[in-house]
């Protein structure tokens, strides 16, 4: 069997980040890779991933950190908002709720936590046990082609799905959108 008979493959997917009044101190969890965040808001943002060689392929622009989102090394009530560009995939599901938690917990009153993610569909345990999704994200500097993959197994997740966690915490869902396999949700603390 090849790799490629092994991956569940979500065609292309259009994500446009608008310009926007984020905040002046930004947190984007997991900045590292493409640091699509850090590339739109620039030394606005603090980018924090848990993998230092994903910092290092993060354009110049913001400030970046070593970090776990599960341990948030931030006192209260310091950032106007975090953001999490398709990250959420990649930390284990017993770890969302504290991730949420951190999340608020850092936030400002009336602060944003913005959410983009997939919705990965269950695992049938079938040869298909990757999951990838390809994006092309329209940013205000430039359009930028990559794809995410995880694996399937114990990765069900939607839009239903962190919508419930976040509200199980405190916030507000603002906003929601859906696009195919790909949402984004605005929750306010």
């Amino acid at each position: 069997m090849s790799q490629d008979e092994r991956i569940y493959v979500v065609g292309n997917q259009k994500i446009i980040i608008e310009e926007g009044s984020a905040g002046q101190r930004i947190l984007d969890i997991g900045g590292g890779g493409e640091g699509i965040i850090g590339l739109c808001y620039g030394n606005r943002v603090i980018a924090i991933d848990p993998r230092k060689d994903e910092l290092e392929e993060t354009p110049e622009g913001p400030l970046k950190i070593v970090m776990d989102a599960r341990e948030l090394s931030f006192l209260d009530n310091s950032f106007d908002a975090v953001t999490s560009f398709f990250t959420l995939m990649y930390i284990n599901k017993d770890d969302h709720e504290k991730v949420f938690k951190e999340i608020y917990r850092v936030l400002k009153d009336n602060g944003e936590f913005v959410l983009w993610d997939a919705t990965i569909p269950e695992y049938d345990g079938g040869i298909k046990d990757i999951f990838v999704i390809q994006l092309e994200i329209e940013t205000p500097i430039k359009v930028i082609k990559t794809g995410y993959g995880v694996s399937r197994k114990d990765k069900v997740q939607d839009i239903e799905y962190f919508t419930r966690i976040g509200e199980s915490i405190g916030f507000n869902v603002i906003k929601e959108e859906v696009r195919d396999k790909v949402f984004k949700i605005i929750f306010r603390k």
